[in-house]
């Protein structure tokens, strides 16, 4: 087996406790493998702002994948060396084609200032109205203005978990535009609902991890993965040792590695095992 260079991890529901803070035991990890000159990654959906909520630049990592890989920040040095945004041109489109077509979205600002962000409701939606009362605590929010220019990170669409639209539009949209990129992920405010999250093409957590890889000179079999929902499975389909809690769900599972779950320390039981110390 490949020599253990990378360590990557997801944040909610797989590094994170309930209460939002990294257990000992897995700090105790996360030192451990910045002793044995491992790198340390976090890849999470949140942006900076959110990031910073949960992370001090204290907290041993060495880079921080934001924005499901918008963003990445050298932890260490607290200095960004990544933020790629959607094209005015590509957003504008977007917002249209959305408008047009009676669904609910909202426009992330560009990276790092993605806490700011800009909807539309076309229609009814409990979901919606859940991500604009929490988010327009952390920033600015405002309606979508229909033919004003936009700058974006992001677009977010909201879909129930039990329908089938998800794929549907995914499908229709991937069609529509061969500039962008889909990542699924279970609604962090409702379990019964689904984010489709609209980015520039080839930007993902995989992605992320792959231009540290080169940054640090480190190939994909030198590195381990850990992580909980739909939005990891680029990263895990990227890393060499991949793991899911056992909180995820079961199509995660069969898939990949299981560890414990996250509230068990289920990331410091799935890394430990590739260590030689």
């Amino acid at each position: 087996m490949s020599e253990l260079k990378m360590v990557v991890t997801d944040l909610d529901g797989t590094l994170l406790q309930n209460d939002q803070s990294i257990s000992k035991e897995d700090l105790e990890t996360l030192n451990l493998l910045g002793r044995l000159g491992i790198c340390r990654v976090a890849a999470t959906g949140r942006n900076l702002l959110k990031v910073r909520k949960v992370l001090s630049p204290s907290d041993p990592f060495d880079y921080v994948i934001c924005s499901s890989g918008a963003g990445i920040v050298d932890w260490k040095k607290q200095e960004i060396i990544r933020a790629i945004n959607l094209p005015e041109e590509l957003t504008s489109r977007l917002i249209d084609y959305l408008i047009v077509n009676g669904f609910n979205f909202k426009v992330s600002d560009c990276f790092p200032d993605n806490h700011n962000f800009f909807w539309w409701k076309n229609h009814e939606c409990p979901e919606i109205e859940r991500y604009v009362d929490v988010h327009s605590k952390m920033g600015k929010a405002e309606e979508i203005i229909p033919s004003h220019k936009y700058n974006s990170s992001q677009l977010l669409l909201f879909f129930p978990k039990k329908s089938d639209e998800f794929d549907k539009v995914k499908k229709v949209l991937l069609a529509q535009f061969n500039e962008i990129n889909i990542i699924r992920t279970t609604s962090p405010l409702d379990e019964n609902w689904l984010w489709m999250e609209i980015f520039p093409k080839g930007i993902s957590k995989a992605n992320g991890i792959e231009e540290i890889c080169r940054l640090k000179g480190i190939h994909r079999t030198e590195t381990l993965g850990i992580g909980n929902d739909f939005n990891d499975l680029e990263m895990l389909d990227f890393t060499h040792l991949s793991y899911v809690v056992r909180n995820s769900p079961d199509e995660l599972k069969e898939k990949f590695l299981i560890s414990l779950p996250h509230h068990e320390n289920g990331f410091s039981h799935a890394v430990r095992k590739h260590l030689t110390h």
